[in-house]
């Protein structure tokens, strides 16, 4: 499933490990993005079964996905997620793999 956002720039990858993970300059925020160019509370995320859910919240510069601006929308492994300035590309969780009891010793 997928649930990290990895930065392609400067900024902190964001974990999407909660219900609602909440984005901004703002410190009540989850995922405070230090930046004049962020609003103080800019955007949402939400896991939503194979995808993350994303929500603008009136932000002045804008969310983005895949490079069209969007007021909600949804995220798959590979998609990018600009937060005014900040790129991001989501990346599915690696489920470890299983080795046949025939392989093991």
């Amino acid at each position: 499933m997928p649930t990290r956002l990895v930065a392609l720039g400067a900024g902190p990858d964001i974990r999407v490990d909660r219900a609602v993970v909440l984005v901004g300059r703002d410190p009540r925020c989850d995922v405070r993005l230090d930046s004049w160019r962020v609003s103080r509370i800019h955007c949402c995320l939400a896991p939503d079964r194979d995808a993350i859910a994303v929500r603008d919240l009136a932000s002045t510069n804008g969310t983005w996905i895949n490079g069209r601006r969007a007021v909600t929308g949804r995220l798959r492994a590979g998609d990018e997620l600009a937060i005014a300035h900040h790129r991001y590309r989501l990346e599915a969780e690696r489920t470890p793999e299983v080795m046949p009891l025939s392989r093991c010793g």
